[in-house]
């Protein structure tokens, strides 16, 4: 048995995974990343514990943890994560302290593709691209069934390819990063200017009922056939779509997992995605990579984290 964690800014999800890398127990609790970084370690520390003495199950090998932001793996390092504050963090020493295991390290979006790649829609590749739609886009490519990390180990930052040239204002400081428009925060903004333009529109009466607009209610507009939401989708998925075209056109990898709440819309965005990257990519008459929405959803990043001993 191992043990799985995915750590992230609002919530930390631990789970047992067995040696078919099923999950057989899972617990969650808020990361409180406002907390000193050795409060959330403690606090991770104390629901991977609760979890075993729940599970009463004593052969645990060894901890992998996924985190966001940039690290040093061979260290151990948080170098720096905006999501949770952290900066220079010794995390598997800290953890160290609890748990007198093997600890593994690596970057969350990574965990997910190792997860989707050993247990979920990528199973059946040797290359694949996972890409995570949430408040950012995160990646994790695996070529020739290797995880690639780069030189470095901080490579495949897929939601700051560039898009448009001069654009929208990005997170990293950078305008027209992918990320600014394929984003489910982008797809917040573009709804949020829509509702504006369209008092009258579908969009406009979810934000009032709701008092905000979330990823959520703009689908159910777009589902009720709201005519300004449909603007914004089509927009949304064009968007989305281009950065796939990209990625297919440096990579051509056998398939592409789409992660993330958005994920959950299934074919209602896979297959207009399909057909604009089948449009725009390079070289028209070769097979497109099999794109296909997570198929372990929000465990994909505990049992890609839990598998870390085989990606060392």
């Amino acid at each position: 048995m191992k043990i799985g964690i995915d750590l992230g800014g609002t919530t930390m999800s631990v789970g047992i995974v067995d040696e078919k890398n099923i999950i057989i127990d899972r617990n969650q609790t808020d990361t409180n990343s406002s907390d000193s970084p050795e409060k959330v370690i403690q606090r991770m520390a104390n629901l991977v514990n609760e979890l075993i003495e729940k599970a009463d199950i004593k052969n645990i090998t060894h901890i992998g943890i996924g985190c966001p932001g940039m690290l040093d793996r061979q260290n151990g390092i948080v170098l720096y994560s905006n999501n949770i504050g952290w900066e220079n963090i010794h995390l598997i020493d800290a953890m160290k302290k609890y748990f007198h295991i093997p600890v593994y390290l690596e970057n969350d979006a990574n965990c997910a593709a190792l997860g989707e790649y050993i247990a979920g829609a990528g199973k059946k590749y040797s290359s694949m691209v996972m890409v995570t739609l949430g408040t950012g886009i995160g990646g994790g490519i695996i070529i020739d069934d290797t995880l690639y990390r780069g030189k470095n180990g901080n490579s495949s930052i897929l939601g700051h390819l560039m898009l448009v040239d001069n654009g929208e204002l990005c997170t990293c400081g950078r305008k027209g990063c992918w990320e600014a428009y394929g984003s489910v925060s982008a797809l917040i903004r573009m709804a949020n200017e829509k509702a504006d333009e369209y008092p009258d529109s579908e969009l406009e009466k979810q934000r009032k009922s709701s008092g905000r607009l979330d990823g959520r209610n703009i689908f159910n507009a777009i589902h009720n056939g709201d005519k300004a939401a449909n603007e914004v989708f089509v927009k949304y998925i064009s968007n989305v779509a281009q950065g796939i075209v990209d990625i297919v056109n440096i990579l051509e990898p056998e398939g592409i997992v789409i992660g993330g709440g958005i994920s959950k819309q299934g074919e209602f965005i896979l297959e207009p995605i399909r057909k604009i990257v089948k449009e725009n990519i390079y070289c028209k008459s070769m097979e497109l990579p099999k794109i296909t929405a997570s198929g372990l959803g929000n465990n994909a990043g505990i049992i890609g984290a839990a598998c870390l001993d085989q990606f060392v």
